[in-house]
Formats: C-alpha cells, structure tokens, sequence
C-alpha cells in the first residue's frame, strides 16, 4: 500500500462521494508533498534559471526583445504585464516550445534555448499551458498518470500493458499524491471533459506536481478559477515551495501574484521594465505607466488602478 493511501480516515472513491473539506484537502496535501518532494533540489537562493538576451521576432515585430533575467532556486517568480507584452513567449522559448531568434537559456546549468521540449523536461521544469492541454477522453487520474508514465523508465506503453509492475505502483502513488494535494480527490474516476474549465485548470497543475520538478512554470494558472479555488492553489504553491521547488508563473491577476511571488518581472512590449519585489514594482512609475497608459498622478502615490502591493516574502511564509 502507498504512503498516499493509508490514512487514518480513509476518502471513499465514488459517485455519490462527497467533496474534500478544506482540512483534509491540506492534510493530504502536506502528506503529498513528502511522497512528491525531490531529494535533488538545488539549494535555495543559488540561481537555477539563468536568461540571457532572450529575443524573439517575427519578420519586423520584436515580441521579446533582449530579456535578462535570473531566477533563484525556491522562490516564487511571477512574469507579469500587459497583454501581448511577451510574457507567454518568453515562457515557450524558456520550456524549448519556441525557438529563440537570439539569447540563451541556462537549466540547471544547461543550456536548453532552441533544444526540444524534453530537454527542459528531463533537466526537472515542467510547465502548464495558457490553454488547456488535457486527454478529454480520459479520467482525471488518467490524465495524470500519462503525464507520469511519460517520464518513467517504462515508459508509456510499457507501462499500459503492466510490464513493469513495481515502477506502477509508484506512477499510481505518485499520480494520487498529485491529485490529492489539488483538493481533486473526489473527482479522480471523473471524466475530465465532464468538469468544468476550473477544475481542468488544477488538473493541469496536479500534472505538473506528478513530475517531480525542481522548476514548476505555470501559464495563467488562476484563470477560470473560483475565488476559494484560487485561495487554494495559492496556499499549495507556497507549500511546494517551502518543499524546495522553484515556481515561475505568467498571471494575469496581478492581486494574487503580488500576494504570492517573492520577486516580479514585469514586461511591456516586449521589454522587462521593472524587476523586484510586489512592493517595488508596484510603485514603479513605468509599471503604472504600462497598466494605466499615463503617468503616475502629481501626488506622488500609485495612481487609482494601479497594480495593488502586498508583502509576498511575507504571504509565502505562512502556511
């Protein structure tokens, strides 16, 4: 039997079962993690994603223009901005989805600008997409467990036909530690083309967690989401987080990303204006500038509309 399913109050499976109250949810949650935690992980602070000159064009447009950036191993990193301001480009030619027209991109240590999507994969980030990427015409658990069996040494069909029965068991422990720890342990056996946009969201990042990664990118992933929903998945990437995984995240809800990241990139047009901490760049004249379309007022303070600052070091350092 797995870590994951023995539990003092074991959750019955099925379709009359009722949903995950928000103490387990986080109970299983930090059980989870130890099952999903790498021993690998570089120490925190060093820096684990290193950008140089990353640019992209298409004939005479600049999507992303000489970008610079270093991410630290465990923090939560946000890219934010405008839209059309490069960010979900910076993020494809980061993961080897897009081919960078200059710059380089250190993993780890290894440059994987230009390299395919399994290179980035097998070095430890894992990313999910601004749109959703699922298998419809399987369950949620399914859903996970092909992500899984894609990285294992079986590999997919291998592991279809039961040849390796140990490194099964492990996929299925795996998968249900990564479903558990997004609250979707009632809806494991449920068809995910029958949920709805929200909760294909957290399936998406419950496939992410199933990996393994030392370097966690999501693409927009609040988006659809419920207010309790986004609450949720909040307080789980500040405990991935705490676990020693690093977190690189697009949003557009730039409320919940100044109350999460560690640290804030912002782009517009294709350049990096501002880069610090939500308090920095929140009273960044070019970042009211670029979300308001006009200069800071002659008060001297954020104009009204102005991205709103709260203490993420702070809000990440509460359980």
């Amino acid at each position: 039997m797995s870590a994951v399913r023995q539990r003092k109050h074991p959750i019955v499976r099925g379709e009359h079962e009722t949903p995950v109250s928000q103490e387990e949810q986080r109970a299983l949650l930090e059980e989870s993690l130890k099952l999903l935690a790498r021993a690998e992980h570089m120490p925190a602070g060093q820096t684990i994603l290193a950008i140089r000159g990353l640019t992209k064009r298409y004939g005479g447009v600049t999507a992303l223009d000489n970008l610079d950036l270093d991410v630290k191993a465990g923090e939560i990193m946000a890219l934010i901005g405008p839209n059309g301001a490069g960010k979900t480009t910076a993020f494809n030619m980061i993961t080897g989805v897009m081919v960078p027209t200059e710059g380089s991109v250190l993993l780890q240590g290894t440059e994987v600008a230009g390299k395919r999507p399994h290179i980035a994969a097998e070095i430890g980030a894992t990313r999910t997409f601004q749109n959703l990427q699922t298998f419809k015409s399987t369950t949620v658990i399914g859903n996970v467990k092909v992500a899984r069996h894609l990285r294992s040494k079986a590999g997919l069909v291998r592991g279809m036909l039961m040849l390796d029965r140990t490194e099964e068991r492990l996929i299925d422990q795996a998968s249900q530690a990564a479903i558990d720890a997004m609250g979707l342990t009632n809806l494991a056996d449920k068809q995910i083309a029958d949920l709805a946009f929200g909760k294909q969201r957290q399936v998406e990042v419950a496939r992410a967690l199933a990996l393994e990664p030392s370097v966690l990118l999501l693409d927009e992933p609040m988006a659809g989401l419920s207010g309790p929903e986004r609450d949720s998945l909040s307080w789980l990437l500040r405990r991935v987080k705490a676990s020693g995984v690093t977190v690189l995240l697009v949003e557009h809800d730039v409320a919940a990303v100044m109350a999460l990241a560690d640290r804030v990139a912002v782009l517009d047009d294709g350049k990096l204006i501002s880069l610090g901490t939500p308090a920095h760049v929140t009273s960044d004249p070019k970042v009211i500038a670029a979300y308001l379309g006009e200069e800071d007022d002659q008060s001297g303070g954020p104009a009204t509309g102005a991205p709103a600052a709260t203490s993420g070091a702070a809000a990440g350092g509460q359980a």
